[in-house]
C-alpha cells in the first residue's frame, strides 16, 4: 500500500501510511518552495572517464552513474530544482529544456528513494553553476541519466593510507 491509498477495511484508520496533511518529500520542496536535494554526506563519488561510481558508506552498496548521471551528480546542492537542472543540461546537450527538466526530476527523485541525495537547505536564488562546454562549442548528443544499482554491498570498506578521504573496497 503506497502513501494516499486508503486502509483496509479491517485496518485501523490510525495505522494509515499515509504522509501528515502538508508534509511533503524533499523533492516536493524542491520544485516548490526553494528547497535544494544535496548529496549525502555518507555517500562518496569517483568520477571516471564516462561517467563515475557513488558508494553510500551507510548500506554499503554501490551504484555506477553515466556522463548524463554525473553532470546531475556535480549540481546537487546548487541547483534549485529539477528546471535548474534542466537548464543546466539543455545548456550542454542536445535536448529541449522541457524534455531535460522531466528526465531530470525523475532522476533526483531516484537519488532521494536510494538515499544518495537528501533535502537541504532553501536556496537564496543564486543561479546555478552552467554544465555547459565552451561557448559556441556544439552541444553534445543526449542521454537519459542512469544509475546503476549494483546488489552485492562491498562487505568491508577500508580507508586508503595515501589519502584518507577516499574508502578502498576489499
Amino acid at each position: 500500500m503506497g502513501y494516499g491509498a486508503p486502509p483496509a477495511a479491517d485496518q485501523p484508520a490510525g495505522l494509515r501510511p499515509e504522509r501528515a496533511v502538508g508534509a511533503a518529500t524533499g523533492l516536493e520542496q524542491q520544485k516548490g518552495e526553494g528547497v535544494v536535494l544535496g548529496k549525502n554526506p555518507e555517500v562518496v563519488c569517483t568520477e571516471l572517464e564516462d561517467g563515475a561510481v557513488l558508494l553510500n558508506m551507510e548500506t554499503r552498496l554501490y551504484y555506477s552513474l553515466n556522463e548524463t548521471a554525473l553532470e546531475i551528480w556535480r549540481l546537487l546542492g546548487s541547483a534549485a530544482g529539477a528546471e535548474d537542472v534542466g537548464r543546466a543540461l539543455a545548456e550542454r546537450y542536445a535536448v529541449s529544456v522541457e524534455d531535460a527538466t522531466v528526465v531530470a526530476a525523475g532522476f533526483l527523485e531516484q537519488l532521494e528513494r536510494e538515499r544518495l541525495a537528501t533535502p537541504g537547505t532553501p536556496v537564496s536564488g543564486e543561479t546555478p553553476p552552467s554544465a555547459a562546454g565552451p561557448t559556441g562549442a556544439p552541444r553534445a548528443p543526449f542521454a537519459e541519466p542512469d544509475l546503476v544499482k549494483h546488489d552485492e554491498p562491498l562487505h568491508e570498506v577500508a580507508i586508503s593510507p595515501f589519502d584518507p578521504q577516499l574508502p578502498l573496497a576489499e
